[in-house]
């Protein structure tokens, strides 16, 4: 198994394969959890609504004791006792108080209350002997409750139109008034959730939650703690008022629902998982990408040092043998002589410029390698270029075209530059086969002027040209594998261009060649 594989594997196993389960584990989780928020919301609401029930039966239960007293105390004198008095006074919502009884099913009530023109009293008596007249069975469990001393208030929950929407109450007295022991209050339960049961409903909800109270069969209701509200009946919990019974309370979350903040809340869950994910997996490929591109780099190092070992040895055996046939003797004839001599000059030519491109790039490297930059013709130096080296590409024979359309100058540094044109052409040189013919022109494009080696050897595949321009990279398939190198030209060539504020581009197609673009800054922007 290669580095890169092993390397590829561990980086699964270690950090991918746990995230993974980690994420799955955790999404399958998320309804488990929805159903136990829903359920701890459920519960708080339940919490709430029981609160408000209990502070209107602590109301109720208050008002009662305030009501056995003010009969205590007034005894069996005629008249509206003074605390009932008091109590109907500071509480509008309850307008009348009353005691009653059934004899021969035949209801007696009296009933105290403060006189109010708008109150029809007539109309209550009616209504409250109705109601007492069916509600025998109840007022017994009513005394059993009593006798067991547990007071308890019931409603008369009954369709009784003559009452106008008011509530009735009944309670056993604990000391009988006028030999009656029923006793009774009638609400106006409108009013009594405004003015009483509205303030606790206010002070429980705070700025949290909506609590809104709903007559039966009526869509809107009748209080909110929330001002303005019209809102149909979409409470996430509801309950009965314990007291009222045609009246319940509902509650919800303000803003949006318990479903909804659930809803939400595991869509963020979701996209946190996922976006972890993303990291990481960015993560492990970005380790894996660098790792990848420094084994890759060792690889290419070594390939490197292999093919400059090749690259010296040749030229240093040619120049060994001819310097030694030379210097026993074995040669006689001049003209042979100078035949060495040319090879081992060549050679040595050879030899000295791979050590220079070695010693250039280490230079380039470690930005050791001052530029001097200034105004130069291109056209010049390409053509210094193509008069040094007429005679080498005649003798490999190869045809060439020089195009010079550029008529201004750019900012380079000439020596640079030749290094520059040198490499490329080396390279057209070296890679082309059958055909050797090479194209250079020079123009102007934007604010750069360029110049364009063209050739039609072996071209370089798509997924080369990517790498091409990286340090000791050496197309390891194809024709192009054939030729030796250092793989540092076109890293160098690159690595010179950018320096100067330019880049380098290439067009190749595999068998018709390649066209390498060089970019220089121009002198002159404004021209």
């Amino acid at each position: 198994m290669s580095s890169l594989r092993k390397i590829a594997l561990i980086l699964l196993l270690v950090f991918l394969l746990p995230a993974i389960f980690f994420s799955a584990y955790e999404i399958s989780a998320l309804s488990e959890e929805e159903k136990m928020i829903e359920e701890t919301y459920r519960n708080q609401l339940d919490a709430i609504l029981f609160s408000a029930n209990q502070y209107s039966d602590d109301v109720l239960n208050n008002w009662i004791a305030k009501v056995q007293v003010g009969f205590e105390e007034h005894g069996v004198a005629g008249g509206l006792p003074s605390k009932i008095e008091s109590l109907l006074s500071l509480h509008p919502a309850l307008p009348v108080v009353f005691t009653g009884d059934t004899l021969n099913n035949e209801a007696s009530v009296k009933l105290y209350h403060l006189d109010d023109p708008e109150f029809d009293i007539k109309q209550t008596r009616v209504c409250l002997r109705k109601a007492l007249s069916t509600a025998g069975k109840r007022m017994r469990q009513l005394l059993r409750y009593q006798e067991s001393g547990f007071q308890k208030i019931e409603p008369l929950n009954y369709d009784l139109p003559d009452c106008n929407n008011h509530v009735v109450l009944i309670f056993i007295l604990d000391s009988p008034v006028n030999h009656k022991r029923i006793c009774g209050m009638v609400l106006q339960p409108d009013m009594f959730i405004e003015e009483l049961l509205g303030p606790k409903l206010q002070s429980i909800a705070k700025d949290q939650f909506v609590l809104r109270v709903y007559r039966k069969g009526s869509p809107s209701p009748t209080y909110s703690t929330f001002e303005g509200d019209q809102t149909s009946n979409s409470a996430a919990l509801t309950k009965d008022l314990w007291v009222l019974p045609d009246y319940y309370l509902g509650i919800a979350t303000l803003g949006v629902s318990i479903q909804q903040i659930i809803k939400d809340r595991t869509y963020t869950n979701i996209s946190l998982i996922v976006v972890l994910d993303i990291i990481l997996i960015l993560g492990v490929w970005m380790v894996f990408s660098s790792v990848k591109k420094e084994v890759q780099l060792a690889q290419n190092k070594s390939d490197f040092v292999s093919n400059v070992s090749h690259e010296i040895r040749t030229p240093l055996a040619l120049i060994s043998m001819f310097a030694e046939t030379l210097k026993l003797g074995r040669v006689k004839s001049e003209e042979k002589k100078q035949e060495y001599y040319s090879i081992i000059h060549k050679e040595t030519n050879r030899l000295t410029g791979i050590v220079n491109r070695i010693l250039t790039f280490s230079r380039v490297e470690a930005n050791d390698k001052a530029l001097t930059i200034q105004p130069a013709n291109l056209n010049t130096i390409v053509q210094d270029v193509l008069n040094t080296y007429e005679f080498h590409l005649k003798n490999k024979g190869f045809q060439w075209q020089f195009t010079p359309n550029l008529k201004s100058d750019v900012l380079v540094d000439d020596q640079a530059a030749v290094e520059v044109i040198v490499n490329l052409i080396d390279n057209a040189i070296k890679y082309s086969d059958s055909v050797k013919n090479i194209e250079i022109n020079t123009a102007r494009k934007d604010a750069f002027g360029i110049v364009r080696i063209i050739d039609k050897g072996a071209g370089i595949s798509r997924q080369d040209q990517k790498h091409i321009f990286e340090k000791f990279y050496r197309v390891s398939s194809g024709d192009l594998a054939k030729s030796r190198g250092t793989g540092l030209g076109l890293s160098l060539v690159k690595e010179i261009v950018e320096n100067h504020q330019g880049r380098i581009e290439v067009v190749s197609e595999l068998k018709k060649g390649s066209t390498f673009t060089i970019y220089f800054p121009l002198a002159n922007q404004k021209e």
